[in-house]
């Protein structure tokens, strides 16, 4: 592969074996011995190295994972052997919990204390007083991040920051510290690392280490949820305590109940500091603009505008050609945000994983070209996005649809627009935002723009067994369209099919995984400012949350919110959540953003994610009238309170008497 990067991923995960999957069980594998580890240089740095691998094993990033389960996306019932599945179905216990997550991350917890343990006790000759500095500063971050995922996903969490011997007993081993105590932790954590990271992004024997910005920016995402509903008043189960262990400072309680306006402040504060560091003259990240995008496409021969070969735009609401232009070129811009690296020119990303984007080929049809054998290869066409999830990107008017009176009338948002030669495009996708076009696919458009052999390919989800056919189909069992939509999120532009090249995961079609990325910065900001004014009414605080929220509004090429335009129907805060659904999409921000926000029951209960009948009806070659029907999607979709948090696996709990469950189990 053309990234040096992946030879370090390799290198990492090798080594990442010396890991243990027990909580407190940290001795090392016995196939390579401590000694082995402090050899060389080379050694010890592999043993540091493979201390990061859960962080990609474990990444948010995909259609997969627990963070999936919102109502971002459906998937086929077929496909339930994920973790996905059992959280979106609550049925997540402490009996069939997996020990992917808890057990490993702890383990590898483990493991990086026994390196820290091993490293003074044996004190290489060959490492410097900058390589033992540089060490700790990699412990601390990977401490503070580990500790970060545990607290997301199991709320208030045991915090493991020494070295246990294998002669502990159970009696010693902690229990769950308060929330708060645990936050705090993490950013000291955080700010103990800084001094000592790399400086600045590169795809070079430092990819997927932790950096300087990445620090600042994962202390204001731990501060972010730190402030917000679920975790600064609203928990839902007040009674929730520990039995035994006592926190310092808390005693047994795990989550505060009273409201702290402070926590706002701590956090908008930490986020200046993240965008300061990660926009400065070292790290020089900045959001990919126009330019940028354009410069790529040329690089790689993607035609931009319909004319010229590029993908067919049902923008019907402007006679302006120059509008016509640059939404097609925010629509590329998009794209590429989401298909681009360092390497090509993507400044935005701060922290990032290799990932094998699973996600792209489980969002495109099944049937894109025929191969040399005459068999027809594609992907899966199984991720594919709800209704909810559609209504919520904006229309060209920088509104949603229901919200703006310059769109269709509700009413025929599934009738046919009755566009000249593609009658099964619908009103509800026309005169839509660039990033609708860039990051959904629906029937009737175009995907591509070179997908099929060097053409756009016309995305056709009603025919079952024609040419490009992805619709129903009683002899495909698993890999079926659930909504009417499907996903082009982290879909390279440049992408192409041919007879004799099918290139999903080849080289130049995967790239990281975007675990933090600066849009996500000035969302961050931008939602501490509009809480800070909700509580306060401090005019300065909405304008600076307006600034913040515009910038990311007008990289997508749609209009900026003014103050007139936050009312008591439509508020600020509103207006920071929808945008960060949107920017954020398929990103595994909204799994934590509906928790932390305490809206789960609202977006997640049963019933209320809803698709086109693509599948419900299982008709065979629907009609456009019978396609664009709206139903409730299949799969036993509900929500529970107790899926705030993750369950603790019953063997966790029986080994360690200072555990308490979390509420519900």
């Amino acid at each position: 592969m053309k990234f040096g990067y992946i030879k370090t991923i390799a290198l990492a995960a090798s080594v990442a074996t010396l890991a243990s999957c027990d909580f407190l069980d940290v001795a090392p594998a016995k196939r390579a011995s401590l000694d082995d580890a402090f050899r060389d240089k080379a050694s010890t740095e592999a043993w540091m190295r493979g201390c990061y691998s859960q962080i990609s094993a474990r990444h948010p990033v995909s259609s997969s994972r627990y963070e999936a389960s919102t109502d971002e996306f459906v998937c086929p019932d077929k496909w339930s052997e994920y973790d996905r599945q059992v959280v979106a179905y609550c049925t997540l216990n402490a009996s069939n919990m997996p020990d992917t997550y808890f057990r490993q991350v702890y383990g590898m917890l483990g493991n990086l204390h026994m390196f820290e343990h091993e490293l003074y006790k044996q004190r290489p000759a060959f490492l410097t007083e900058e390589d033992y500095k540089r060490y700790d500063a990699h412990i601390a971050f990977m401490e503070a991040y580990y500790h970060f995922k545990l607290l997301n996903w199991f709320g208030p969490c045991p915090i493991m920051d020494h070295h246990y011997g294998t002669d502990v007993t159970s009696d010693q081993f902690p229990g769950r510290s308060h929330y708060d105590y645990v936050v705090d932790y993490i950013c000291q954590r955080l700010d103990d690392a800084y001094p000592y990271l790399y400086e600045g992004y590169a795809l070079d024997d430092t990819y997927g280490l932790g950096n300087k910005a990445a620090a600042k920016a994962l202390k204001s995402r731990t501060l972010l949820y730190a402030a917000s509903p679920l975790w600064n008043g609203s928990f839902p189960w007040p009674n929730w305590t520990n039995t035994n262990y006592e926190t310092p400072g808390y005693g047994k309680e795990l989550v505060s109940y009273t409201f702290d306006l402070q926590k706002w402040y701590r956090a908008k504060q930490a986020t200046i500091e993240a965008i300061d560091e990660a926009t400065n003259s070292v790290n020089k990240r900045k959001l990919m603009q126009v330019e940028d995008a354009l410069a790529m496409a040329d690089r790689q021969g993607v035609p931009v505008l319909p004319e010229d070969g590029g993908n067919y735009l049902p923008v019907t609401d402007t006679a302006d050609y120059q509008q016509y232009k640059d939404i097609a070129e925010h629509i590329m811009l998009m794209r590429y945000v989401a298909a681009s690296d360092e390497t090509m020119g993507n400044k935005e990303l701060i922290f990032t994983c290799f990932d094998s984007n699973e996600s792209v080929r489980g969002g495109k049809p099944r049937n894109i070209v025929q191969d040399n054998n005459g068999n027809w290869v594609g992907g899966w066409s199984g991720v594919s996005p709800t209704l909810q999830m559609v209504e919520m990107f904006y229309t060209i008017n920088g509104k949603r649809p229901a919200e703006d009176p310059k769109f269709t009338p509700e009413s025929q948002w599934l009738k046919s627009a009755g566009l000249e030669g593609r009658p099964e495009i619908i009103n509800l996708n026309c005169n839509r935002e660039p990033r609708f076009y860039a990051w959904i696919s629906f029937d009737g458009c175009d995907l591509g723009p070179l997908l099929s052999d060097g053409k756009p390919f016309r995305v056709n989800l009603r025919a079952s067994k024609n040419e490009e056919g992805s619709g129903y189909n009683t002899s495909t069992a698993r890999d079926l369209n659930q909504t009417g939509y499907l996903t082009d999120k982290f879909f390279a532009p440049h992408t192409r099919f041919t007879k004799n090249s099918q290139p999903f995961g080849g080289t130049g079609y995967s790239f990281p995984a975007p675990l933090i990325r600066l849009a996500e910065l000035y969302l961050n900001l931008a939602e501490c400012c509009a809480e800070i004014y909700m509580n306060t009414g401090d005019e300065a605080e909405l304008t600076m949350a307006l600034d913040n929220l515009n910038i990311i509004r007008r990289r997508a090429g749609v209009p900026e919110v003014k103050k007139e335009d936050c009312t008591g129907d439509k508020t600020i805060r509103d207006w920071v959540r929808n945008e960060r659904t949107i920017e954020l999409f398929m990103e595994g921000h909204r799994y934590y953003d509906l928790r932390r926000w305490v809206e789960c029951d609202k977006y997640l209960a049963a019933g209320v994610r809803t698709g086109l009948d693509a599948f419900v009806s299982k008709r065979i070659d629907p009609t456009i009238e019978e396609f664009n029907q709206e139903v409730v999607v299949d799969g036993s979709y509900t929500w529970m309170d107790r899926m705030y948090l993750l369950p603790i696996r019953n063997q966790e709990l029986y080994s360690n008497p200072q555990m308490v469950q979390a509420p519900g189990y």
